[in-house]
Formats: C-alpha cells, structure tokens, sequence
C-alpha cells in the first residue's frame, strides 16, 4: 500500500479503538498538510472527498438500519408523519463508530477547505487557449502544457464510460504523456502542433489547448489535473 494513501475503510477495519483512529487519521492530515504546502493537491484532494463520502455513507447506514429495527411505536412525526420508534440499544462497537465518525469529519472537511483554496489560488494563475480552430467535436486532442519554456505535450481523449456516482466526472478525461518541447520565436504552439499531427496521424484535425503557467506548481500532481478539469469543462459541453 502507498505510505501516503489512507484506505477507504480505514475508520471501521479492526482494530476499532478511537484513540488508533485519531493517530492513524491525524498522521495521514500531516502528509496531506505537507503536501499541500508544496503545491502538491492531488490524489489528495480526491481521497479527502471520497472519506468524507464514506463517513457519511457509514452515518446514513447507522440510522437506516436505527430506524428499520426500532422497538414498539413511539408516535408519529407531526411535520413529516413518519413513524418514530424507540431506538435499538447499540453496543459498545456501535458507539464507538459514532465516535470516530464524528471526530473524523471536521478534520477531514477542515483539510478539504484548505486543499480547495490552494486549488483556486493555483487555478488563477493557470491560462489556457486553444492553438489554433477547434474541431466540431473537442472530445480528443492535445494538451500542451507549458511553465516557463517547457511545454509538455499529452494526448487526451473522453472515455465514453460514465464514472462512479461517488466520483468527479472529469476522471473520463484520459491522458497520455507523448513528448516536451522548449518554446521559442521557431517553436511556437502552432509549430508544436503541426509536429504532433505530422508525427501522431491518429487525429487528422484535433483539439489543441494550451497551458501556461508560471514555475514551480508540481505538473504531475497539480497542474496536469488542473487542466484536465479544465478542458472536461470545455469538451464536456459537446459529449
């Protein structure tokens, strides 16, 4: 297992003692912390939504399962005129599942504001163009992403597989790493263009967006996420 990741059912796998789950999951929010501090925003900002999701999911499971099993009838819910029963007594492992779940959440969603922030003080200092006239169907094509005068250039493409309801849509936007340039007055994005149409003929008129920004923001972990969630807003319009 990756030493930076944080299994999804790391809050109900034993062993269950609430204060193993609050090192395991303060321990984890510090690499996350440290991360963050160099600019590095993914997988990470993904994980933290989907345990959020999962605590949640855990939580709503808890008071269905409360309410299908409750004892005798208690009355009826004046606004709503749901039945109310008498709660099932929880055992000790019930309990304490409540108990991580609700000191879990507010370091999780803490941690989450702070990585969407960063996302958007990143964000605005990312720009982007399309080189050249658009295809009718945007759906594949070239991403050049440029810091400084580096550009890397990734084929991208719109999987036509739908993703999971508890996850981002933007993850159908594949991309493949395919060549780097150095920009200059004779290799400008037209001329890299034109390159990877002459070199790649898969696509005899494809898309081709390109990023700047300025150094120093990661391009595995920020950037080149950044402008596929970019770009799916773009090619997502026509799918």
């Amino acid at each position: 297992m990756d030493s930076m990741r944080l299994p999804l059912d790391w809050a109900f796998r034993p062993a269950l003692d609430l204060e193993l789950k609050q090192y395991i999951l303060l321990a984890y929010l510090q690499r996350v912390r440290a991360r963050f501090g160099e600019q590095k925003l993914y997988p990470h900002l993904d994980e933290l939504k989907a345990h959020l999701l999962e605590l949640d999911r855990m939580r709503a499971e808890k008071e269905k399962w409360s309410r299908e099993l409750g004892n005798r009838l208690l009355g009826f819910n004046r606004a709503t005129g749901a039945a109310m029963h008498e709660p099932v007594p929880q055992d000790g492992w019930l309990d304490l599942v409540d108990e991580v779940i609700d000191w879990s959440v507010p370091g999780l969603q803490r941690a989450l504001m702070h990585g969407m922030q960063l996302r958007e003080e990143v964000a605005r200092r990312i720009t982007f163009m399309p080189v050249g006239l658009l295809p009718l169907d945007p759906s594949n094509g070239w991403l050049l992403l440029r810091s400084g005068s580096d550009a890397r250039a990734y084929a991208y493409w719109l999987s036509p597989i739908q993703a999971p309801v508890d996850q981002l849509q933007a993850a159908r936007l594949r991309t493949r790493y395919i060549a780097s340039y150095s920009v200059n007055l004779a290799c400008t994005y037209d001329w890299i263009k034109s390159d990877l149409v002459r070199t790649h003929r898969i696509m005899p008129n494809p898309a081709v967006f390109a990023f700047e920004t300025e150094k120093g923001i990661p391009c595995i972990e920020t950037f080149l996420p950044l402008a596929k969630h970019l770009i799916y807003e773009q090619v997502a319009k026509g799918a």
